[in-house]
């Protein structure tokens, strides 16, 4: 236990909450945010593994785009 002055004891499971607790809201707010990127579909309360499964499905879905794109960009030397 850490004891701060002569009255107050914190644990440290406590301290290490409070210090995480930063950490688990940049998460969350970044989490928000890429579900306005990625079309998760109708599901805007998604859970974070089918958020990141889709965003994994997009990226690959984007790359496969741009490689269509570029090769159509070869052919009619555009």
């Amino acid at each position: 236990m850490v004891t701060l002055g002569k009255k107050t004891k914190i644990s440290k499971g406590m301290v290490s909450l409070r210090r995480k607790r930063p950490f688990q809201l940049m998460v969350l707010r970044r989490l928000r945010e890429l579900k306005k990127i990625v079309p998760v579909g109708a599901r805007r309360k998604a859970g974070v593994d089918v958020v990141l499964r889709q965003t994994a499905e997009y990226i690959c879905a984007l790359e496969l785009k741009v490689a269509m794109l570029r090769r159509l960009s070869d052919i009619y030397g555009v």
